[in-house]
């Protein structure tokens, strides 16, 4: 890289001359090895993207040096005694030897800049401009003001101390100092004015929170702070550690303060911004005890667009931490009297309004010894404030021995009735003076409505003793109506269904036994429903009378094998083994064949009828033999007992056999001699049901029938 060098033995004059009228623009390092450099008042000199190094020798500034790299000190940079020299640098400022400052001013106009070097550079002006971060790699020292605009100038762990006493020393429009672990921003006092720390962070979220110290005597104090972004707990300071009288600490960031120097007592001003800190009314400091405790004498007020919590007449720095805080809230529960358990109820007051109270015998603010009884019962006031903190005060209430006065019903307890009856409440007895709620006085009273009843009676002990409230309820009973879903007079088989609105309750049908809200008639009879409802009232519906009208004994008569139905309707149809016969739908019929035969007709009640089963056996053979005009069985089928009957043209020797159907005879055979006309009556009960033959032999004409015994 090209060098400049600017020697001893330049005449100073020449130097001068250089500086102010041939600026450097190649990219190039400016080094002083050695001469005494004067920029006098009105010179400028620029370096332009190069940086200049005072490697030996001195540079004094009274006119303007702007660098647009790194300025380097190895040796002695001044400001030229009293004249006000400028420095502009737009890359590092580094010191590493002797920096007298004098009146000089110094713009740190470039984007992230470094301060540092070996040697604590004592600036006398500053002003942070351009763009980007301005670090300290160094402590440094501002005898000036300190001119921070809109930018953010981070000490690191070092300490930038301010020693200009001025409470207006350091200005800013947004901008901030960030510190570090043990990096501080100090600043020298000598008044009561306030002094506005502009701190803040970019670590983490962005936070710009500043601090104000108001000293209480204008002698000589300097605080050093810190504004920490970070959870407390992280550095030492345990968020979870409060003293009693706190609720909780903030848990986003907090301060660092050091009384450097003097020993004033100050008024702290802690700045916040509740919509992203939320609220705060209590400023805490860390104790050696290890907690947060509340720092006492806040006043709360707004500054700008912070909200703020001044503690005043602040002493103790023996501890750096300093946090915002919401204590717990101050509660107070006024003391009760003793209490008879009779006495009435007792309003409990607290402040501050707006809590809750706790304890036995207490509702809704309100302590009532009767319902707490005797003993010695501890009532807990609870309050919550609009931070969320909740604290409770406690006082004992004493209730001495007075006799419970009950009120008891007639009706089991119970203080419902339905509508139309009565109830007698009873007051407990061994008591004197009784007074009803209704004004009534003696210990029992009837009521048929509705209400609230109450009663008070004096105690022997002298107690009043008041009743907690009846409330009698007059109950409305159900009023059930019956509908039936079809005629109420119908024939025997048939039925009708009976009903009632559903929903009504429970349900008892008279004559049936049913518990629904319907129930299914078959059976004449007079019909209602009982509904009792869910308080126990009952309700009876209106009757309905249903009448059956009941099927006729219909039968079937044989006539051989001529079959009539008795008694007679309309409508017939015969049936063969349960299959209708065509076109057998008169009041008659001649069986062409054995079967099981029955009628169904509409009776002479008009209802639909069925004839009993008739095991049939048709009767064959009587008009093949011209011997026989008239041959019966009758009746047949039977139970075994049956009548023969005949009729002959002619006298006739008649033979009767009775057989199984192996064809063993059962019984002699029967004759009949010289007859034309016989009748004679068998008897096979004993035998088990079944078929059996009876052979009729008349001349020389045999006839056999089956009959069939059931």
């Amino acid at each position: 890289m090209m060098k400049n060098r600017f020697d001893k033995s330049v005449p100073i004059a020449l130097v001068m001359l250089l500086f102010s009228s041939v600026p450097v623009i190649a990219q190039f390092v400016v080094h002083n090895n050695g001469a005494n450099v004067a920029v006098t008042s009105g010179c400028i000199v620029t370096i332009v993207t190069g940086d200049l190094d005072n490697d030996a020798g001195s540079i004094d500034n009274a006119g303007r040096i702007t660098v647009q790299g790194n300025l380097t000190n190895n040796d002695v940079l001044t400001g030229a005694g009293g004249s006000t020299g400028i420095f502009n640098v737009s890359g590092n400022w580094f010191n590493n030897s002797i920096f007298s400052a004098d009146q000089s001013l110094v713009n740190l106009n470039g984007g992230n800049q470094l301060v540092a070097g070996s040697a604590v550079s004592s600036f006398y002006n500053v002003i942070i401009l351009g763009n980007g971060i301005k670090t300290l790699g160094i402590d440094a020292e501002v005898q000036g003001t300190l001119q921070l605009n809109n930018l953010q100038l981070a000490t690191g762990v070092n300490t930038l101390r301010v020693l200009n006493p001025s409470s207006s020393a350091i200005t800013e429009n947004g901008g901030f100092v960030s510190s570090l672990g043990s990096g501080r921003l100090s600043w020298a006092m000598n008044s009561t004015n306030a002094y506005v720390f502009p701190l803040g962070s970019s670590v983490g979220t962005l936070r710009i929170r500043p601090l104000a110290i108001k000293p209480s005597t204008a002698t000589q104090n300097t605080f050093a702070v810190r504004m920490a972004n970070v959870n407390a707990t992280a550095e030492g300071f345990d968020v979870n550690e409060t003293a009693p009288e706190l609720c909780f600490v903030n848990n986003q960031f907090y301060h660092q303060i050091d009384h450097v120097s003097g020993s004033d007592a100050a008024d702290l001003t802690q700045y916040f911004v509740p919509a992203n800190d939320g609220n705060w009314a209590n400023g805490a400091h860390w104790q050696g005890t290890s907690q947060w405790e509340d720092m006492g004498n806040e006043v709360v007020g707004t500054i700008g667009g912070y909200s703020t919590i001044t503690n005043l007449g602040w002493t103790d720095f023996n501890q750096p931490g300093f946090i915002l805080a919401n204590a717990l809230p101050d509660v107070s529960i006024s003391a009760v009297a003793p209490l008879c358990a009779s006495a009435s109820p007792v309003s409990l007051q607290a402040l501050p309004s707006g809590g809750s109270f706790f304890g036995v015998g207490v509702s809704n603010g309100v302590f009532s010894p009767a319902f707490a009884g005797v003993g010695l019962h501890t009532v807990s006031y609870v309050y919550q404030d609009g931070f969320g903190c909740e604290n409770t005060a406690q006082i004992q209430i004493e209730v001495n021995q007075a006799p419970v006065l009950t009120i008891t019903s007639n009706n089991n307890g119970s203080l419902q009735l339905c509508t139309g009856e009565t109830l007698t409440l009873t007051a407990s007895s061994g008591f004197t003076n009784y007074q009803w709620s209704n004004s009534q006085q003696t210990p029992s009273i009837t009521v048929n409505s509705s209400g609230q009843f109450s009663v008070t009676a004096t105690a022997a002990n002298g107690c009043v003793s008041t009743s907690v409230l009846a409330n009698v309820t007059v109950q409305p009973a159900p009023t059930p109506s019956v509908t039936a879903n079809g005629p109420i007079a119908f024939c025997e088989g048939e039925s009708v269904t009976l009903s009632t609105a559903t929903g009504q309750g429970s349900y008892l049908w008279s004559g049936t036994g049913s518990t629904t809200a319907n129930t299914v008639v078959l059976q004449s009879g007079t019909y209602s429903v009982t509904v009792t409802n869910q308080f126990g009232c009952q309700g009876v519906s209106n009757p309905i009378t249903v009448d059956v009208i009941p099927q006729d004994d219909a039968i079937i008569l044989e006539n051989g094998n001529d079959l009539t139905v008795s008694p007679q309707g309309t409508g017939y149809q015969w049936f063969l083994n349960g299959d209708p016969i065509p076109g057998a739908t008169g009041i008659d019929y001649t069986a062409i064949q054995s079967g099981n035969y029955h009628v169904e007709y509409i009776g002479p009640n008009g209802c639909p009828t069925s004839t009993d089963i008739l095991e049939f056996t048709l009767q064959v053979g009587v008009d093949e033999y011209s011997v026989f005009d008239v041959l019966d069985v009758y009746p047949n089928p039977g139970k075994g007992e049956f009548t023969i009957r005949g009729m002959m043209p002619t006298m006739e020797d008649v033979t009767i056999e009775l057989t199984n159907m192996l064809g063993q005879s059962l019984q002699p055979s029967v004759k009949v001699n010289n007859t034309n006309n016989f009748t004679r009556p068998m008897d096979i009960s004993k035998y088990a049901n079944g078929v059996y033959f009876i052979r009729i032999t008349a001349g020389d004409s045999k006839v056999t029938v089956r009959y069939l015994k059931s």
